[in-house]
């Protein structure tokens, strides 16, 4: 597990669950559905999957706001470029 670390920009103490957060986390960020999740990793309750297991990486959130910047600029006809985005962390990368 050490030498695994090492080889990563994990600075915390981990064990080898980690990687199954991770895992999960990489499936739902490339779009795998959450029964196929379910089913890889041996889950019944998809609240168990969504709750825990599941985290919203950086990657995840950047794709959200563009598709709510190109939803919502088509709807309103506005321009998202104009807003001041630094001080709000849902708007920021819109």
């Amino acid at each position: 597990m050490e030498r695994l670390l090492k080889k990563t920009s994990i600075k915390k103490a981990a064990t080898p669950h980690i990687f199954r957060h991770t895992h999960i986390s990489m499936l739902a960020e490339a779009g795998v559905d959450l029964k196929t999740i379910m089913q890889r990793v041996g889950h019944d309750d998809p609240e168990t999957t969504l709750r825990i297991y599941t985290h919203v990486t950086e990657k995840m959130r950047k794709d959200a706001n563009e598709r709510i910047r190109i939803y919502f600029t088509d709807i309103l006809n506005f321009n998202f470029n104009t807003l001041n985005t630094a001080n709000d962390p849902v708007l920021q990368g819109m």
